[in-house]
């Protein structure tokens, strides 16, 4: 196999003992691999993680927008309310809010995120563009578009009063609250 030809290229790599890892690739000249970590072999990079070539069972190259390469990215589970959940699925809403708390202080952009309908048994795939963290309900209304938050307007009551159907004003102090901006990846 010629590490070579996978230099900044976007691959997946598996490993002998079946682990897979997908990200942007950079090759490691056998100078640096040697310095490195005193393995006089060649190697590629992939987000400063080395993997060298005994140790590699096979690489890939894949295309960015390949499903099967979001989907072995790291995946959180949610569950949605109808409403919430249709309204992400007709592209309406492109912020979930969250408490900042331990579950959801493990998300990071690029990660997956499977919202789950507690009406039905539907689910919907989609990835993580950005994450907005504040103190409070208030403070991210008056950062963030309420629409994007999936509400059209103020009118139905204060929109951070209405977050406390789904979380207590002490929880919301203790965490803190993230809106997670979203994209789709499946229809």
């Amino acid at each position: 196999m010629e590490l070579l030809s996978f230099d900044k290229k976007f691959v997946r790599i598996t490993m002998q003992d079946g682990e897979i890892f997908d990200g942007r690739c950079m090759h490691c000249s056998e100078d640096y691999a040697e310095y490195l970590l005193d393995r006089p072999e060649e190697a590629l990079e992939i987000d400063h993680w080395i993997f060298f070539e005994s140790d590699i069972r096979e690489v890939r190259q894949i295309d960015e927008n390949d499903v099967s390469l979001w989907m072995s990215l790291p995946l959180h589970r949610m569950r949605l309310e109808y409403g919430p959940f249709d309204k992400i699925d007709r592209e309406k809403k492109t912020i979930e809010l969250r408490l900042f708390d331990e579950k959801r202080r493990r998300i990071r952009v690029g990660d997956v995120i499977r919202f789950e309908c507690t009406l039905d048994e539907d689910a919907l795939y989609v990835r993580v563009k950005a994450l907005h963290v504040f103190p409070s309900f208030e403070d991210l209304f008056q950062k963030l578009p309420l629409t994007a938050c999936g509400y059209a307007d103020a009118s139905g009551g204060e929109p951070a009063e209405d977050m406390r159907r789904y979380y207590s004003a002490e929880d919301e102090r203790k965490y803190g609250v993230v809106g997670i901006e979203i994209e789709q990846l499946l229809d």
